[in-house]
């Protein structure tokens, strides 16, 4: 991976390599291994080096072709080498030869800006066209690797952080208020805005041109929410699915260190350990698999339709393989406050959930100490591979298969442990109006309709951001209301977050984070699916639960209740109440964070410190997550300020 800057002068003047220099400066821990520059006139560009893929020995200079001038930065790993250099007509030696950054370039080459609509992997990258004037900048479809521009009226800057673009003098490091608002409303990211005024990002699946001092974006991708495969019989549904994961898991296997993944004891982490294990066995790998645990001895109860250790089903699952190494990390006696500077300066935001960036950062560190380069997560399965199905029950009634609805409905009862409440919400709640949805929330266990419920927010700084407005515009339901159309659904939940800069941060830990769940071509194939692949007889996730019948055991496949992350959680944050009590205490004295947070709301909940009812989901929603949530924002508010200053 690679963090990559650029800054193309619009007045004639030449760039400055003293700026680049800077620029390169802050952008060196995300690639440590090799830097390289590029200056010519009135652009410079630079760029910083993690190599993680064998073809990353390949690469020691910036991909650069003489004939035309045209020069291209690429930040990624690409899943489709083969392909791209059959149709480039490129031979397999010469192949072999390539780094990504330059078949990238060959690409561009022959297709210009129609180049990222060819590629498969992570990425973002840009293309500078000297003779033309002309800079492009484009991101992959889910947004694997971020990227962000700036434009001044003498320049043109871009950079893999926003932290890139502050290295210049003239860029100005202000929060953007709306975009604050949005993310602590948990609102979609609709849109180019980022945290910072006047710092954009280019959006997942779209190109951004610069042509003559002219900025033109345009989206390269969207999914497709009618398409809907027809296919003669289950199986072959099964095994088209069974190809396009088993490629997924393949494609993110490339590494020049060791492999390691994250094993929960849910579905998805579970799978692409299995099937990444089998996969490297075959050619003599190993692979580290880790699970986050509590303390040995914890045995508070946990939250009803949860349980709290996960290691036995994730240790059930390794059992199975036998070049697994399982590693249990315990980190529940950490305060969160420990790594949040860290966490910001990574991420140049803070995290969106403090409680669990704690064993994050435990298993990274870990997973770097023992040679691993590549870490396997599962972070979009239940939109794609372990989608339940369960709006497969309101198609039904849309369609009129009232039999067959009712089938299903008592199908789930008997299997599941849903109540009928939930089922008959399921199925009716999309054709409810808004205000009776509404209504029946103080029914919902759990229902949560207001933000200041999960977020400690200043009601005046709601007021005038327009709080209602936004969150109507965003088309973000915060009551939870059911969707009709599961296509639509997924579609919507894959798009509502941009995980670049998490990318990035994972590399400044030394690290790749690969996700096979969100293999593009696996998730296309997986929203094509019709509903009763995903729900057929009273069992959601049909589809995973038949491929993975004979390899996962009965305490993933047969599990009635969720795992809960970190459920020691409270231990940590409780031993660092007084901690938390001086932080509270820096952001109150602090000119603007109490512009953005409810603080008479955080010192109340730091006052009401429980003894106990660590399980209960209204301590966990006030504690956990409104608390913690609230003191990370006010941080990042501080960090930037203080940054300024």
């Amino acid at each position: 991976m690679t963090a990559i800057a650029g800054l193309v002068r619009l007045d004639g003047q030449p760039a400055s390599r003293a700026a680049l220099e800077r620029v390169q400066g802050v952008l060196a821990p995300y690639g440590p291994d090799a830097s390289q520059s590029w200056l010519r006139e009135s652009a410079g560009f630079v760029r910083t080096l993690l190599r993680i893929t064998p073809e990353d020995s390949l690469d020691f200079q910036l991909p650069y072709d003489a004939a035309s001038g045209t020069l291209v930065l690429f930040d990624g790993r690409l899943d489709n080498r083969e392909e791209l250099a059959d149709d480039l007509g490129i031979g397999g030696a010469e192949l072999a030869t390539l780094a990504d950054g330059m078949l990238t370039l060959r690409a561009c080459l022959r297709w210009d800006d129609g180049t990222p609509s060819r590629l498969l992997g992570d990425f973002a990258l840009a293309c500078w066209q000297p003779s033309r004037r002309r800079l492009w900048l484009a991101r992959d479809p889910m947004g694997a690797r971020p990227l962000f521009w700036h434009r001044h009226s003498d320049f043109f800057a871009f950079s893999t952080m926003p932290k890139g673009l502050f290295a210049l003098p003239q860029v100005p490091r202000e929060l953007d208020e709306e975009a604050l608002h949005d993310g602590m409303c948990l609102l979609p990211m609709t849109g180019p805005r980022s945290l910072f005024k006047d710092v954009w990002r280019i959006e997942p699946g779209q190109v951004l041109t610069l042509e003559q001092g002219r900025i033109a974006a345009r989206r390269y991708h969207d999914f497709d929410t009618t398409r809907e495969l027809r296919l003669s019989s289950d199986d072959d549904y099964l095994e088209g699915f069974r190809h396009e994961l088993e490629r997924a898991v393949a494609r993110r296997l490339r590494s020049r260190g060791a492999v390691a993944s994250h094993l929960s004891s849910g579905f998805d982490s579970a799978t692409v350990t299995a099937i990444a294990a089998r996969q490297l066995a075959e050619r003599g790998g190993r692979l580290l698999a880790y699970t986050a645990v509590p303390r040995e001895g914890y045995a508070l109860p946990s939250p009803r339709g949860r349980y709290g250790d996960e290691g036995p089903g994730a240790r059930a699952v390794a059992a199975r393989f036998p070049n697994i190494e399982h590693v249990l990390i315990r980190s529940g006696a950490v305060s969160p406050l420990k790594g949040l500077m860290r966490a910001m300066e990574r991420l140049d935001r803070g995290p969106a959930n403090p409680c669990n960036q704690v064993w994050i950062d435990a298993i990274e560190a870990d997973a770097v100490q023992r040679g691993a380069r590549v870490l396997l997560t599962g972070q979009m399965g239940n939109m794609t591979i372990s989608y339940s199905g369960e709006p497969y029950l309101s198609e039904l009634l849309a369609h009129g298969a009232w039999g067959e609805w009712w089938r299903e409905l008592r199908a789930l009862k008997r299997h599941g442990s849903r109540r009928w409440r939930g089922l008959l919400g399921a199925s009716l709640g999309p054709y409810l109006p808004s205000w009776l949805w509404r209504a029946t929330l103080p029914l919902r266990e759990n229902g949560v309709s207001a933000v200041t419920s999960y977020m400690a927010i200043n009601e005046a700084f709601m007021a005038r951001m327009d709080s209602p407005r936004r969150i109507r515009a965003a088309g973000w339901d915060t009551t939870c209301q059911p969707w009709g159309d599961g296509r639509k659904m997924r579609i919507a939940v894959l798009r509502r977050m941009d995980w670049g800069d998490s990318s990035a941060a994972a590399n400044a830990a030394g690290l790749e984070m690969r996700d096979p769940t969100a293999d593009l071509r696996l998730i296309e194939y997986c929203l094509s699916l019709p509903g009763h692949q995903y729900l057929r007889g009273g069992q959601t996730r049909w589809l995973l639960r038949r491929l993975m019948g004979g390899v996962l055991p009965p305490e993933i496949l047969g599990a009635k209740e969720r795992g809960l992350q970190a459920a020691d959680w409270h231990e940590g944050v409780s031993a660092d109440l007084a901690g938390l009590k001086a932080e509270w205490q820096r952001l109150s004295e602090h000119p603007t964070v109490g512009r953005y947070l409810d603080l008479p709301a955080l010192r109340k909940i730091l006052d009401d410190w429980p003894e106990e009812g660590w399980h209960d989901h209204r301590v966990i929603g006030t504690f956990r997550m409104k608390l913690l949530r609230g003191l990370a924002v006010g941080a990042f508010v501080r960090y930037v300020d203080d940054r300024n200053s």
